[in-house]
């Protein structure tokens, strides 16, 4: 989705006569590291801002899965000068929102709030970067809630719990394949030093960017993050991050999973493939091409599968490819009543095969560079939309003249690029299978 969100605002920006940039973000990196971005849009009095760490549970140490998921629960525990709750507190006395995600690849924190309380949060944001105070019955009070949110989020939902088996199985002895939130057994047992050394590692202003979008300009901006931001120390000394290599190939490998709480049965297949840092352009033009084919219900496989053949009532594949290592293609569909599975399988790979060999229709082509056009209008006046994207694809390693320049990558691709890189799909035989519930009915 925010991968989409993207090149929406790019083919927006690039029907214009000449190119402009994408968001005509503004940036500086103060003396210790920190990369500062600005985003102003001065339409309403708020600011959204969000600070991305570099660091994911790609980082983790083998045994230790789920640490740095465990950690961005922790910077809520507060320090000394603030103690726990008064961030929160700030924020929702002053009709604000926060939240926080951890990903393979980052740690984001963000919150949304009128635009005169901007330096109290950078304030706060810069006071637990460096200060921030854990206790042992902080660590073992926080651990019973993630593993309350596992049970909730993955094992108790047996489609959580497929998605989870097929990615360590494509990702097989790699970072990627571990859970986010992490392996049970590794939760229980993750110790104080495994947390508090984690954040002293990698909770660094060199290891960091903050994205400031809404209400302020740049001159507010620096003088803000200089007050607060620059007194904190930083060593010049680079952190060292685990290299992704790839992971083995898998061909044909399915995975099943069959209890007494599934209700929906369920196929899903994910592919390793490669990312937008391999090539901006490839990755536009295979995004494109999956929506065409797969994205929603207008595309190929929905008007063959589920309105003309009538073999499931769901079905859909998306790329996923703002990564620092291998991105992903998912595709899933949900069978009718009495539709085998096998019978579902062989006729999405059929379908797939014809589509993708006659080749994309231009005006199909056409229609969903429109739609990226249409929603861009709404989604250019947005406060928080920005300020997320920008923020992931620095994080993952683009550059910000990549991003604003984006609209022009967009713009050079082509249909046939679009039908060169569904025909690569095609051959990719680096994929799993999965099944949920019984085969056959």
């Amino acid at each position: 989705m925010r991968f989409i969100l993207l090149l929406v605002f790019a083919y927006f920006l690039s029907t214009a006569k000449s190119y402009s940039k994408l968001f005509d973000a503004k940036s500086f990196t103060l003396k210790n590291g920190l990369q500062v971005v600005v985003i102003e849009n001065n339409r309403a009095p708020i600011i959204t801002s969000m600070i991305w760490y570099d660091v994911g549970s790609m980082d983790e140490e083998y045994g230790k899965s789920g640490v740095a998921h465990f950690l961005e629960h922790l910077m809520f525990k507060g320090t000394k000068k603030y103690p726990g709750g008064y961030f929160s507190n700030f924020i929702s006395r002053n009709g604000g929102t926060q939240n926080a995600f951890t990903s393979f690849d980052y740690t984001a924190y963000f919150q949304t709030i009128s635009s005169d309380k901007i330096e109290k949060i950078l304030e706060l944001e810069a006071d637990r970067m460096k200060n921030l105070v854990l206790t042992e019955g902080q660590i073992e009070s926080e651990r019973n809630v993630i593993i309350e949110e596992r049970n909730q989020r993955i094992d108790s939902d047996p489609s959580s719990m497929l998605d989870e088996k097929l990615r360590s199985t494509l990702f097989l002895n790699h970072t990627y394949g571990r859970p986010i939130i992490g392996w049970k057994h590794e939760i229980e047992q993750l110790k104080y030093e495994d947390v508090f050394n984690f954040y002293k590692k990698f909770y660094r202003p060199s290891n960091a960017k903050l994205i400031l979008s809404g209400n302020i300009n740049e001159e507010k901006a620096k003088k803000i993050a200089k007050k607060y931001f620059a007194k904190i120390y930083d060593s010049p000394k680079s952190i060292k991050r685990i290299d992704l290599e790839d992971p083995p190939s898998n061909v044909s490998v399915v995975v099943t999973l069959n209890n007494e709480n599934i209700k929906q049965r369920i196929w899903k297949r994910f592919y390793k493939t490669s990312s937008v840092l391999d090539s901006i352009k490839k990755a536009i033009a295979l995004d494109i091409g999956l929506k065409i084919v797969a994205g929603g219900n207008t595309s190929i496989l929905y008007e063959k599968i589920v309105k003309e053949l009538k073999l499931a009532s769901m079905i859909g594949g998306y790329y996923q490819g703002f990564t620092k290592g291998e991105g992903t293609i998912y595709f899933y569909a949900v069978p009718n009543k009495g539709i085998k599975i096998e019978t579902l399988q062989s006729k999405i790979s059929e379908i797939l095969t014809v589509s993708i060999k006659k080749g994309i229709q231009k005006e199909n082509f056409d229609l969903q560079k429109k739609k990226y056009k249409y929603d861009a209008i709404y989604q250019r006046d947005s406060i928080s939309q920005p300020a997320q994207i920008l923020g992931e694809a620095l994080s993952i390693g683009l550059s910000l003249d990549e991003i604003e320049n984006w609209n022009q990558y967009l713009d050079e691709i082509s249909i046939q690029d679009v039908n060169n890189e569904l025909e690569e799909f095609l051959k990719n035989n680096n994929f799993v299978t999965g099944i949920l519930g019984e085969l056959n009915e």
